[in-house]
């Protein structure tokens, strides 16, 4: 009875260990604080910078970092963060540029792609000649220059590209990532850009759930073991 009671517990340890991520929302401005992090799921996001460069560049305070909802996870399963904004360019000439670095670290060597969604958007309708964009560049590095990937989201007043995926070259995959994201919005008279989230997540090899599943195989051999004993 006491070796299943054990058994029974470390099933149960395994699957609180990739359940659903219990990630509080922070702001930017509280994760710039040395040895600030915050975990989603089975990775943990820190060494958060920021740089406001021009026009209407959000504070830190008033940028919310949290996991994906509902639950951390996009629609593919993979583990991420969403960082909330009310963010906007006023139709003045200067266009609103900031920078968002962060690094997000793996238990292990399992970093295989990285995925971007926002919801950049342009309302109004510009006047001839008039043109307001929105884009969001991210370069992602394995160290301070090794670039292994480079993935965008765009809008202008007759395109837009929302949702990216990229691979890595090399392909890893890795542990370790250096985020470093370029949010530019330029606004017309008529035509204000805009953008209120930017989710970003990451594809491991194997997945969470495959993990799960080896670990909960893992056990169950050792309670035959014990059964066997």
């Amino acid at each position: 009875m006491l070796r299943k009671l054990f058994l029974v517990a470390a099933v149960l340890g395994v699957v609180s260990g990739f359940g659903s991520p219990t990630a509080r929302a922070e702001f930017l401005s509280d994760l710039l604080a040395p040895g600030a992090s915050l975990s989603v799921g089975n990775l943990v996001f820190s060494q958060f910078g920021y740089t406001p460069n021009s026009g209407d560049a959000p504070l830190a305070s008033n940028i919310s970092v949290g996991q994906i909802p509902p639950a951390g996870a996009d629609v593919f399963g993979n583990f991420g963060i969403r960082f909330g904004l009310a963010g906007f360019d006023t139709p003045n000439g200067i266009a609103t540029d900031f920078l968002i670095t962060y690094t997000v670290t793996a238990p292990s060597a399992l970093l295989r792609d990285v995925h971007l969604l926002s919801n950049l958007s342009i309302a109004g309708t510009p006047a001839a000649g008039d043109s307001p964009f929105g884009n969001i560049v991210e370069t992602i590095r394995t160290g301070a220059t090794s670039q292994i990937a480079q993935i965008s989201n765009s809008v202008t007043a007759t395109s837009s590209s929302l949702s990216a995926l990229s691979t890595f070259s090399p392909a890893g995959p890795y542990t370790t990532l250096f985020i470093t994201k370029d949010v530019q919005l330029f606004s017309t008279p008529n035509a204000i850009t805009t953008v209120s989230f930017i989710d970003q997540a990451f594809s491991q090899v194997p997945e969470p759930g495959s993990l799960m599943l080896l670990g909960l195989g893992g056990l169950g051999l050792v309670g035959y073991t014990w059964r066997r004993r």
